[in-house]
């Protein structure tokens, strides 16, 4: 991935977008070699020709899903897969998900996946499962706060996983610190011109150098018309302009 001080400066609110593509690429470029493993050990473990697949068999994934995280470095707050509801015999919901710690290392994250619990995280109403599942693309999520896991501003990248005959498996994911993604991408938001805010498909900011629209801030969807959409993303951006009004 391109460092902070390698962008050459954008000469114009596309080529600007197409940063923002790339940069999202590199982190889809880690979830597709997460569902990609998940996918081949599936297929293995099915052509195995056992009763049925558990939780307890998608251990070996753990490795591959902790060296992601640390090549990704502080981009990546969280990564791993979370389990298509009914796909294992043992657990109704499942996931494996580890979280970055700068002081103890990788740390496994456990939600509460029972439905009688009044703290019960049903992942299978949320848009960044919802979407890969039901559309079988990739998506973007946020920003928001992430109450789950870090409580720290994310974007949650996902990508549908799939196994060779199509049955739907699950995502492979990622949560992205707002904070990380500023200090990759400002840079070349800094040198840009025009300059521009990027936002989501709501109008939510999620970061640029407009003092008025600080990240988390919703812009009117009048003054999104002439907003440039970011390849393969929801996501657009829009120019700096002393006229755009905060909802």
């Amino acid at each position: 991935m391109s460092g902070p001080d390698n962008f050459l400066a954008p000469k114009s609110i596309e080529s600007l977008a197409r940063v923002v593509a790339e940069f999202a690429d590199e982190i889809y470029l880690s979830l597709t070699t997460i569902g990609t493993a998940l996918r081949d050990l599936w297929n293995d473990l099915t052509d195995e020709r056992r009763p049925a697949v558990r939780s307890a068999d998608l251990a070996s994934l753990r490795e591959m899903i902790v060296a992601e995280l640390g090549v990704r470095g502080e981009l990546f707050d969280g990564t791993g897969v979370i389990m298509a509801d009914g796909v294992l015999a043992d657990r109704p919901l499942f996931l494996e998900w580890w979280l970055s710690d700068a002081v103890r290392g990788p740390q496994r994250h456990m939600l509460e996946l029972n439905p009688q619990s009044e703290y019960f995280y049903d992942y299978t109403l949320l848009d960044w499962y919802v979407i890969p599942r039901d559309r079988r693309r990739r998506w973007v999520e946020g920003p928001r706060i992430d109450f789950a896991c870090s409580d720290q501003y994310v974007c949650t990248f996902t990508i549908p996983v799939e196994s060779v005959p199509g049955e739907f498996l699950g995502v492979a994911g990622a949560d992205v610190p707002v904070a990380a993604m500023e200090k990759a991408l400002l840079p070349a938001f800094r040198a840009s011109n025009p300059r521009a805010t990027l936002v989501n498909s709501e109008g939510r900011v999620i970061l640029g150098v407009d003092p008025e629209f600080p990240p988390g801030s919703r812009i009117g969807r009048g003054d999104r018309s002439d907003g440039v959409p970011v390849d393969a993303l929801p996501w657009s951006l829009l120019p700096q302009r002393g006229s755009a009004r905060r909802s």
